[in-house]
């Protein structure tokens, strides 16, 4: 498979996933807001955003393997980067709550703040190498 036929097939497949995330969470708690929706249904539709998101990183596991080593290596160090940012605005911000009282992140833009170093790192890693 060609890296263009392996970046088709994996947009194909993440950008609805990341739509019906983003639908689905802003959805919900417009639900908890406005509706009188019981506990056990909130959470029967959590799964909604929450299976998007595994078939989010499905589709970019499907890509990592269906590309040669060197654009797999571009992937993975995007990955790590975007973990590395999320492990530090978690580990910072929850010293900051706890020593500093700051207020609270919630924990699902955690998400997002991967998503967008991620693919900040591989657009800067993939034009330093000169792939796109």
């Amino acid at each position: 498979m060609t890296t263009e036929q392996a970046t088709y097939r994996y947009f194909k497949a993440f950008i609805p996933s990341v739509a019906v995330y983003g639908v689905g969470t802003v959805s919900i708690f417009w639900l908890a807001e406005n509706a009188a929706v019981s506990s056990i249904t909130q959470y029967v539709l959590a799964l909604i955003p929450i299976v998007a998101i595994f078939f989010a990183f499905w589709a970019h596991w499907r890509f990592a393997n269906d590309v040669d080593e060197f654009m797999r290596l571009i992937q993975i160090k995007g990955v790590i980067f975007g973990i590395a940012c999320v492990m530090i605005v978690a580990a910072g911000w929850g010293t900051l709550e706890t020593l500093a009282d700051a207020p609270r992140l919630p924990v699902f833009w955690l998400l997002p703040i991967f998503w967008v170093a991620q693919s900040a790192a591989l657009a800067i890693i993939s034009k330093r190498e000169g792939v796109f």
